[in-house]
């Protein structure tokens, strides 16, 4: 069932489809994107680093061999979490991931590594790790594992599709021709509850999305993960700099007669020091957020790394390619900021 969309952020039916449906988007390929940007060998990571990625792997595996046991009851899966959690403490993971990196930066800056590192520190396990603190204090819904799971599944394919020797077997049966709906998207995120630090403690933020197109987005598993990593990063943008509970993402198609593109956008609101420091630093134009460096609470390289695989999956020489023509992009009126990206459609 499609959503019905929401009043939230009237906006975007004014302004940035209006803006996007102008946008000369092209797919260059002369093949399929297969997920393969942004990658680099676990070889390439200090010693150090190589051990906590894998660490971090084997101990998600435990997680989502529980999680994702549908055919138990929830109540059995919270509880063999929570032993499992017991077992394999949740700070441990804490304390281990807080360090990843930075014995591969003391080598020398590499920016690839860098932004494969952003991923692994990041993605779905920026929340997820709270969520398992949660569980591990018995604080987490039995509806909610389903979701636990899916952040779960979601953070090893990014492991592996980021980290070539991670884990090879499963990487290449990710690379396999699988076709994926958007249906995926709308299970893992439509009324998705996430928990985020804040100075006075932890807050939830939910995730509303409306949906208006049904059909194939990927054509393999490491398809879905490249879009996956655009996806979490633009809505853990929002989820942080949320003001309010909420944010909003709307999946719609351009141009809608004969559709070839997915259009992604993510919304929330931003309190006003927020919204003059945008101003002040960018102006009227805020693609100049996706070239990266600038950050109020982390790296500054999670915009970049959506402009990297939106230029890869259309073929773009150059991700500032993509900006300047529109394949993704960022704008604030009044105070809700917005970004929004482009993916290229599988023939359905």
């Amino acid at each position: 069932m499609i959503d019905e969309p929401g009043d939230l952020f009237p906006l975007w039916d004014e302004t940035l489809f209006a803006r996007t449906s102008t946008a000369r988007v092209v797919n260059r390929r002369t093949d399929r994107f297969g997920g393969e940007a942004l990658t680099i060998a676990l070889s390439a990571l200090a010693t150090e680093d190589q051990a906590i990625a894998r660490g971090l792997y084997a101990w998600l595996s435990g997680i989502e061999d529980v999680a994702g046991a549908l055919d138990e009851q929830p109540g059995v899966r919270s509880e063999r979490l929570r032993s499992y959690l017991d077992a394999h403490p949740v700070m441990a993971q804490i304390r281990s991931m807080q360090s990843f990196g930075h014995a591969t930066a003391q080598r020398g800056s590499d920016p690839l590594c860098a932004k494969v590192i952003h991923d692994v520190r990041g993605g779905p396990l920026t929340g997820l790790l709270m969520m398992l603190q949660m569980a591990a204090a018995g604080r987490v819904a039995p509806e909610d594992l389903l979701r636990l799971h899916f952040r779960v599944r979601d953070h090893r394919k990014i492991m592996r599709g980021a980290l070539l020797e991670l884990d090879s077997p499963r990487r290449a049966r990710d690379r396999s021709i699988n076709h994926h709906n958007v249906q995926l998207l709308v299970e893992k995120w439509s009324g998705a509850r996430v928990p985020v630090a804040g100075g006075a403690g932890a807050r939830v933020v939910s995730v509303r999305l409306d949906r208006h197109f049904d059909g194939s987005v990927c054509e393999s598993c490491v398809e879905f993960t490249a879009l996956d990593r655009v996806l979490y990063n633009l809505i853990n943008n929002a989820i942080s700099h949320a003001c309010g509970g909420s944010v909003q993402v709307v999946l719609s198609t351009v141009p809608h007669d004969q559709p070839t593109s997915l259009l992604v956008a993510v919304a929330n609101r931003v309190a006003p020091f927020a919204s003059a420091a945008l101003q002040r630093r960018f102006g009227d134009d805020l693609t100049g957020l996706f070239v990266g460096g600038y950050s109020t609470t982390g790296s500054g390289l999670g915009l970049r790394i959506c402009a990297d695989m939106v230029a890869n999956a259309y073929g773009l020489d150059e991700p500032e390619d993509g900006l300047d023509e529109g394949y993704l992009g960022a704008m604030l009126v009044n105070d809700v900021f917005g970004a929004w990206f482009h993916w290229p459609l599988v023939d359905n």
